[in-house]
């Protein structure tokens, strides 16, 4: 993979995926009562919507952290970018995975992203 995809995707998936960390709390508490209140007076409990999501925002978690040390190993020696947006994706995607610190996660996340997003104009020369 060269440098511009690579910085083009930990950028998307940096600020994507940190927006989403903010409001998936709210998303994973609707379904939550989305899944109660479709169990009605049954003693069973549908944990099929709230089960996919807490997945989902897992995999987003893992995602972060994971381009983040692809990022920090693969750009280490270029003069393009600088170290700072890789450690930030590392940081976010550990944080995140915390429990009750995923909205952390994504903040550090996405500033992490838009560096990477700044930096891409250095690419085009």
């Amino acid at each position: 993979m060269n440098e511009k995809k690579l910085v083009t995707c930990n950028g998307a998936v940096g600020l994507v995926g940190g927006i989403f960390l903010l409001v998936a709390p709210l998303f994973l508490f609707g379904s939550v009562v989305s899944d109660l209140s479709s169990s009605g007076l049954n003693n069973s409990v549908n944990i099929g919507a709230t089960s996919t999501l807490s997945l989902l925002i897992l995999i987003v978690k893992i995602a972060i952290l994971v381009l983040g040390i692809i990022g920090a190993v693969k750009l280490k020696h270029s003069d393009k970018i600088a170290s700072a947006p890789s450690v930030l994706l590392i940081v976010g995607g550990g944080v995140s995975l915390i429990p009750f610190l995923g909205f952390i996660g994504g903040v550090v996340s996405i500033v992490g992203g838009s560096i990477y997003l700044a930096n891409l104009k250095k690419f085009n020369t």
